[in-house]
């Protein structure tokens, strides 16, 4: 399996440096994801092209580009098609970047970000308006030769592996990914303390979809009310042997992200897969 990482470059990619390239390369990375947070079509072709040189000249693999827009699960339909021109931007900026894919959040209701719950997010409705924009963008990410890879999440509208597999059957589309992210499942005790069959669970529904295998390890702290954080990759309770083992069954050449850890911890949690993948017999290439 390779072994990639996002989280370095979250900015307008002028972050993406000779510097921080090549950190990345000296780490043993072999791809990379980043994030923008300022408007697509705001980037210039100068940035672009250095952006675009400083990852090949380290012989990364740049896998996917996400970005930020409107909610494309808004009931409000000008909100939704604001949602689906900044997506139409997003997608002409990752093709000019030689990237592959194009990462798509479902949003969210709750007007306090992507991420943040809503119980409106479950309604029938909503899932409909989001399968009728990800078949909007699925066209445009088709026009510019790359693939849709949805980020999925439990306080989304994407909150099970059954519901993201209904939803990319019913866009229908050839190029609908998705990361297989397990930690974002877990969604009780019992699950924190056993995840395997959760875990199980989505490469079996969702494994002949997957673009990479998102990475992150989580702990429960002692409070009365439950609190389920993340950690350190390797230091917390995610059934690593089970995570892996269906990722290389189901992926042998693929890809695995670490993610959402800060420049000083990513080492070290590369360090910690490295272990585990070796304990595995699992090959890195």
């Amino acid at each position: 399996m390779k072994i990639a990482v996002q989280g370095v470059f979250n900015t307008d990619l002028r972050d993406v440096t000779y510097g921080n390239a090549r950190m990345i390369a000296e780490l043993g990375f072999t791809g990379i994801g980043a994030h923008i947070n300022v408007p697509a079509e705001s980037i210039s072709a100068a940035t672009i092209a250095a952006a675009r040189g400083h990852i090949a000249d380290q012989g990364l693999t740049w896998l996917q580009l996400w970005g930020k827009y409107p909610c494309i699960i808004s009931p409000d339909e000008n909100v939704r098609q604001a949602g689906i021109a900044q997506v139409r931007e997003m997608c002409a900026l990752t093709a000019k970047l030689g990237v592959p894919g194009v990462g798509v959040r479902p949003t969210s209701l709750n007007p306090r970000g992507d991420w943040w719950p809503h119980p409106d997010n479950y309604l029938p409705q909503t899932e409909d308006r989001l399968v009728r924009s990800l078949t909007e963008i699925a066209a445009i990410a088709q026009d510019h030769g790359l693939n849709v890879v949805l980020e999925v999440h439990q306080t989304s509208t994407l909150d099970t592996a059954k519901t993201i597999r209904r939803v990319i059957e019913r866009v229908g589309a050839a190029n609908m990914r998705v990361n297989i992210d397990v930690c974002n499942f877990v969604t009780d005790l019992r699950t924190a303390f056993h995840p395997a069959a959760m875990i199980r669970e989505h490469f079996a529904l969702l494994g002949g979809f997957a673009d990479t295998i998102h990475l992150k390890d989580y702990y429960l702290e002692d409070r009365l009310v439950a609190h389920i954080s993340e950690t350190v990759l390797g230091t917390g309770l995610m059934d690593w042997d089970t995570l892996l083992t269906e990722a290389n069954a189901n992926q042998p050449a693929g890809w695995l992200m670490i993610e959402h850890l800060p420049v000083s911890l990513i080492q070290q949690a590369k360090v910690n897969l490295n272990a585990k993948l070796k304990t595995l017999g699992i090959p890195v290439g």
